[in-house]
């Protein structure tokens, strides 16, 4: 039995999308002949819980853990703080003085991210560890982008096989757009992640264009994307005009050409209000909340806050539409969220709200499951809800027949093992 040894921060309980990805491979992986060892944080500070996940974990992953300081137990304004850490950052324009400052103190001191301080934790825990176990892989996974620096150190003192997985573009990510990042601090990420890219064995990537980015840096580029597990369980549709969104709803996420599209459909479209029901699954920002609580279709919407994963389910597969919104920053376009695969294997109409050029478009027009629109597109969104709608009045918005299993993340970690041996 082959030894694989993952380091990284985010692990159950943590909720949210960036636990999905390596809890499902680390399991997948012992079908494998492969017993995971998987290194974490003790007492981590994660700013969503979902305790459901801990159910999840095969009994044949061998967890284990050291300890990490997190700077963020004694910063002031702790709640304030988790908000902007799961996603929920003003733009630069609508910064208050005292959160461009708190923003450029987190942006320039703490490089590349507030996890630095585990690095010297876990090399020295990793040490005595790796010289007790023989792995033939190890594998770290950002963001936090902190995790690969564990495993640049590592890389360096051991013989062994590093693999490291990038689930973004690192720098140019759109929250490290708003940190007020002076020039040398940007000098200092890119030194740091070449250093990263070209000691690495593999790059693991999760889009295609994220592998063209790497592609300049260094050519072990591979792509791994994200995926969904495969369910038998049957969902009777809502016998409600239903919209669903899965995920948060954050300043640079508000498709206010959504909300203008719906309110035109009630005005316009009768009986539309009788029908429709909006439901928004996950954390909510205030300004948002009140911009449909004042909408013309607010006794409509259903706020539903956080849902454990394994607990949307049932919303995703019996929902007439499914909504995902990403930000319109370009950076995004290299991003495929975790959801969208699982929106994918529902087969439920799927409109995408999101940058220009995004490979989300290019997955859509390949399995026609769907629309993708820009913030430009108002008449074009009019046009497909009322569409869809009428298709819902007739009983005839159906399931589209396509295969997905290239996504599924069994078929996923073969590539994963490939990549290993």
């Amino acid at each position: 039995m082959k030894k694989v040894l993952i380091v990284t921060y985010y692990w159950p309980p943590a909720g949210g999308p960036g636990v999905q990805r390596w809890l499902k491979f680390a399991n997948n992986l012992t079908n494998f002949d492969f017993e995971p060892h998987v290194l974490v944080p003790k007492e981590p500070n994660y700013a969503i819980i979902d305790n459901s996940l801990e159910k999840e974990i095969s009994s044949k992953i061998k967890l284990v853990s050291c300890p990490i300081f997190e700077i963020s137990d004694f910063i002031p304004f702790k709640n304030y703080f988790n908000s902007f850490r799961s996603g929920n950052i003003n733009q630069i324009s609508d910064q208050s003085f005292f959160e461009k400052i708190l923003f450029f103190l987190r942006g320039n001191l703490f490089i590349p991210d507030l996890k630095i301080f585990w690095r010297k934790k876990a090399v020295k825990f990793l040490r005595k560890y790796l010289q007790k176990n023989q792995f033939d892989t190890i594998v770290t996974t950002g963001p936090p982008h902190s995790i690969h620096l564990i495993g640049l150190d590592i890389k360096e003192e051991f013989d062994i096989n590093w693999i490291a997985d990038f689930r973004d573009p690192w720098l140019m990510l759109s929250s490290n757009m708003k940190f007020h990042f002076l020039s040398q601090t940007k000098s200092k990420h890119l030194k740091l992640r070449n250093m990263v890219l070209q000691n690495a064995n593999k790059v693991v990537v999760t889009s295609e264009k994220l592998k063209n980015y790497y592609n300049k840096f260094t050519s072990n580029i591979v792509k791994i994307t994200n995926g969904y597990d495969g369910t038998d369980l049957k969902y009777d549709l809502d016998k409600n005009f239903t919209i669903t969104h899965v995920g948060s709803l954050y300043p640079d996420r508000n498709p206010e050409i959504l909300w203008e599209v719906l309110e035109r459909m009630c005005m316009n479209t009768k009986g539309f209000e009788d029908h429709f029901n909006l439901q928004l699954i996950g954390n909510i920002d205030k300004k948002i909340k009140k911009r449909l609580n004042i909408s013309k279709f607010s006794k409509c919407v259903s706020f539903k806050g956080y849902i454990s994963e394994k607990n949307t389910h049932s919303y995703i597969f019996s929902s007439q539409l499914l909504l995902m919104v990403e930000s319109i920053d370009k950076v995004m376009s290299y991003v495929i969220p975790g959801k969208f695969f699982k929106y994918l294997y529902s087969k439920r109409p799927i409109i995408v709200i999101g940058p220009s050029d995004s490979e989300i478009e290019q997955i859509m027009n390949e399995f026609k499951c769907g629309k993708y629109f820009t913030q430009d597109k108002k008449e074009l969104l009019y046009s497909y809800l009322e569409d869809c709608y009428r298709k819902f009045k007739k009983n005839d918005l159906k399931n589209r027949e396509y295969s997905v299993e290239k996504y599924d993340r069994l078929h996923l970690t073969k590539k994963l093992v490939e990549l290993i041996k």
